[in-house]
């Protein structure tokens, strides 16, 4: 029997690892992200920041439209779309939209989101170490603290915070496993069991999808554990059950499969290299990061040499194995499960891939739902460190346990000292508190004074340039809604085509942004009145109090500098507007959307009789679709090409290729339409 000391002092310990997490958050970001009323350290973040706070916002503009509460049907105007799809934290949009009268305009949340998850992560991380150290000193609970910080250290949990700020809820992954160390306190019973695991269905489904399969493989996990322990199948399985309904009729509500322009399916597996848990470098990519972190790695090898040895010396081992046979087989059953989720069907390990299993397609349907999958080995990395953890203190004893940890906790810090000190530093700079909007011409500020515009809308599918970003600025503070988003999960083909459509039928009251120089061609299809911001042209059924813009042309010019060019590139944006391409190189852009019809290009430079050019057209995840061009002319200064359309073209492109080794410059890119 638990006594009162021990549950004040297991209360204790808890709030030690949160304070514990809470330090290193307020030592990494300080205390400004925490001000509700300051935004602009997440608009000037980049994308996916401003993708977070400005989904939020829209949402907040929007109407309420029962049953489906998160929904927004201010983001995608005139059509709909959840919350859960702009990475807002949805369980924090929905509360917070309900104090929407009480909340002063600029309100953000996502910076105390950041400290509950670190003070979480060490909380639940402290209570999950001590339980499977077996703690019951104070010795012990310290020893299980060093430990905590180890998780509080955990590199997806800094690496992910305020950029894929809902991602960074790790510690998701440690109250699941919490219900699996502490299934007889925590679930003694079938009901208790079932609202414990309910309940982390509502928060997976409320905070990130990513989490649902990380959990559900807990929950299997304990299940497995309770029929090796005779708990029965209804007390096995019904936990499971609870646990799909809860996040499915959370995800209902929030509107997940009633809106427009959302896609279940990536498509594409981005697996992980299961080797790069301890050793980094075998794929590099952000999304397949999976590393645990130096002192994790040290506390692993410590944690097998040591058990490995006191398994080689009790005398009944057999006794020992029966003992913990439930144990031992739910938590390699998490951890295979985990391991198999995360690497995709490809199978790839040190860097070598190793083969490919074949899938059937429903089942690689439902699996490219998570397709950036290398995610779910961050159940399978804490799980490694919480289990050595424990192992060090059961086999150490809590005063060489802690002094053990204690190592291994400032080895973890010492492994990533200059990102730490890099992202304290990043956040106690004024750069990070100060947003600039691209839009700085005062016109776009005259038409949100006239009153007549309630809509902000592209002309075509615009999610990633300075423009986008600025209008969605603007469209937040002057409570407009937008027709395009950046969002998770978007069915790009269904939005490419039906936005530039919406021209079609213009409608009172929007300020539609041709934000492409390629849009442009076709201001003559509608009948609006137009005008220059920043270079931008925008129209509407409206006059605004601006002055006209020019007249229409068939001819318009290609940003140069917002072209691309490979990865370590030598080629350079020059002062005066043009491209030096180095040898062996190419260049590639604009990623217009065109409408049917003929088109020709052409580029001006020096050097252009030793290269080549292509075109084609391709929206991000869709096959590349090349285009039959016709040479028009061919020398050291100009190259023109003549193509032809059938069907409206999403992201066009052109690219220019050195053929030899001499260096070559774009001076200027026009396309003309001709028919």
């Amino acid at each position: 029997m638990v006594s009162v000391r021990d549950h004040r002092r297991v209360r204790f310990w808890a709030l030690m690892g949160a304070l514990l997490g809470a330090a290193v958050f307020l030592i990494l970001y300080g205390v400004r992200v925490l001000d509700p009323t300051n935004a602009d350290w997440m608009l000037a973040a980049g994308a996916d920041p401003s993708q977070h706070y400005l989904g939020w916002v829209q949402y907040r503009h929007s109407e309420w439209h029962l049953p489906y509460l998160g929904m927004s049907y201010a983001t995608v105007y005139p059509h709909r779309i959840s919350v859960l799809y702009t990475d807002s934290l949805p369980l924090f949009a929905v509360f917070f939209k309900l104090l929407d009268p009480i909340l002063p305009q600029t309100f953000q949340y996502f910076g105390w989101w950041g400290l509950l998850c670190f003070a979480l992560q060490g909380a639940l991380g402290q209570c999950l170490i001590a339980r499977l150290g077996a703690v019951r000193t104070h010795v012990g609970h310290a020893a299980a603290l060093a430990g905590a910080g180890i998780l509080v250290l955990f590199p997806a949990l800094r690496i992910r915070m305020f950029a894929h700020t809902a991602l960074a809820g790790t510690w998701l992954i440690l109250a699941a496993l919490c219900l699996w160390a502490f299934a007889d306190t925590l679930c003694p019973t079938l009901p208790k069991a079932c609202l414990w695991w309910a309940l982390l269905g509502v928060l997976g489904a409320g905070i990130h999808l990513y989490y649902l399969p990380m959990m559900g493989i807990v929950a299997v996990g304990c299940a497995l554990g309770a029929l090796l322990r005779r708990r029965g199948a209804a007390y096995a399985l019904l936990p499971i059950v609870t646990f799909c309904a809860a996040a499915l009729a959370e995800l209902v509500l929030l509107g997940a499969f009633s809106g427009n322009y959302s896609g279940t399916s990536a498509g594409w597996l981005n697996g992980a290299d299961l080797a790069d848990l301890f050793v980094p470098g075998f794929d590099d990519g952000f999304e397949s990061y999976i590393y645990i972190g130096a002192g994790a790695v040290l506390a692993c090898v410590l944690a097998l040499f040591a058990g490995a040895v006191r398994f080689v010396r009790l005398k009944d081992r057999s006794a020992a194995l029966r003992r913990l046979a439930p144990w031992l087989v739910s938590a390699a059953a998490i951890g295979l499960l985990s391991a198999f989720a995360s690497m995709s069907d490809t199978i790839t390990f040190a860097g070598h891939a190793l083969f490919t299993l074949p899938m059937p397609g429903f089942l690689l349907s439902l699996w490219t739902m998570f397709s950036s999958c290398a995610r779910l080995a961050w159940l399978l990395g804490i799980l490694l460190i919480v289990l050595a953890a424990g192992i060090l203190m059961r086999v150490c004893g809590p005063r060489a346990a802690l002094a053990v940890l204690g190592i291994c906790l400032a080895v973890q810090a010492a492994g990533q000292w200059s990102s730490l000190t890099a992202t304290a530093a990043d956040y106690r700079s004024e750069e990070r508190y100060t947003y600039t909007s691209s839009l700085t011409d005062p016109g776009w500020q005259a038409v949100a004074d006239s009153g007549k515009i309630r809509h902000l809308a592209f002309a075509s599918l615009d999610s990633g340039s300075s423009t986008f970003w600025g209008c969605a600025v603007l469209a937040a503070e002057n409570d407009w809604t937008l027709n395009s988003f950046y969002l998770a999960h978007m069915d790009t083909a269904t939005a490419a085509d039906s936005i530039p459509a919406q021209l079609n039928d213009p409608q009172p009251a929007t300020l539609y942004v041709f934000s492409s120089r390629g849009d442009e061609l076709r201001r003559e299809m509608y009948g609006l009145n137009y005008y220059r911001l920043d270079g931008v042209l925008v129209g509407s059924l409206e006059e605004l109090p601006l002055p006209a813009a020019e007249p229409a042309s068939d001819t318009v010019a290609v940003d140069l500098s917002t072209l691309g060019f490979a990865q370590d590139s030598a080629s350079t944006h020059d002062a005066d507007g043009g491209i030096t391409l180095a040898g062996g190189e190419s260049v590639s852009g604009a990623g217009w959307t065109l409408l049917p019809g003929r088109y020709v290009c052409t580029i001006r430079g020096e050097g252009l009789d030793h290269c080549y050019v292509r075109s084609g057209y391709h929206l991000e995840k869709q096959p590349y679709q090349a285009l039959d061009i016709v040479f028009l002319e061919g020398n050291a200064q100009v190259v023109s090409f003549q193509f032809d359309l059938g069907q409206n073209a999403h992201g066009w492109e052109f690219a220019v290729h050195t053929l030899d080794e001499r260096s070559l410059r774009l001076t200027e890119v026009t396309l003309t339409k001709i028919s």
